[in-house]
């Protein structure tokens, strides 16, 4: 993704009719993947293509592979690891808020919801879900966010 000049109005960078993926009768939304370990990535493509109204757009592994990929996929949402190799998560999360405030940003990550949430949400992310979370709610919170709500684990929201 290019950052755009100063002053220059914002605009939808996605060309007409490639925002979603066609799904049976279904408009599916697109979703990107940044996570750098490959037995969980194949694991969140396989949980993301069993749902009618999901589709996989794209992966990645780092956040500077990620950062151009998304900005050529145009993807709905956003699921990127906090722990990546290279420049973190929390960085690409900050980045692409930069340069698109509509994208919907969802950390998954396996460290503590109770320190890393809030921090996930300062950086620009609409949600953060523990990796150890069932899949079921990590749909939800994919739901959540591409709906325009906010999501935290559950775990974050008892100690908040």
């Amino acid at each position: 993704m290019k950052s755009r000049p100063s002053g220059a109005r914002k605009r939808d960078p996605r060309p007409r009719g490639t925002k979603r993926e066609e799904r049976g009768s279904i408009t599916a939304s697109r979703v990107f993947i940044v996570e750098d370990h490959p037995v969980f990535r194949a694991a969140l493509v396989q949980v993301i293509g069993g749902e009618k109204d999901l589709a996989v757009c794209g992966v990645a592994s780092d956040a500077d592979g990620a950062f151009d990929a998304i900005g050529r996929a145009r993807p709905d949402l956003v699921l990127a690891d906090i722990g990546l190799p290279g420049r973190g998560g929390l960085e690409l999360v900050k980045d692409l808020r930069a340069v698109d405030r509509r994208i919907k940003l969802l950390v998954v990550s396996m460290h503590d919801a109770a320190l890393y949430a809030d921090r996930a949400l300062q950086a620009g992310a609409n949600g953060y879900v523990q990796k150890q979370q069932a899949s079921e709610e990590l749909i939800q919170a994919m739901r959540d966010v591409l709906g325009g709500q906010s999501y935290v684990s559950e775990d974050a929201r008892r100690v908040a």
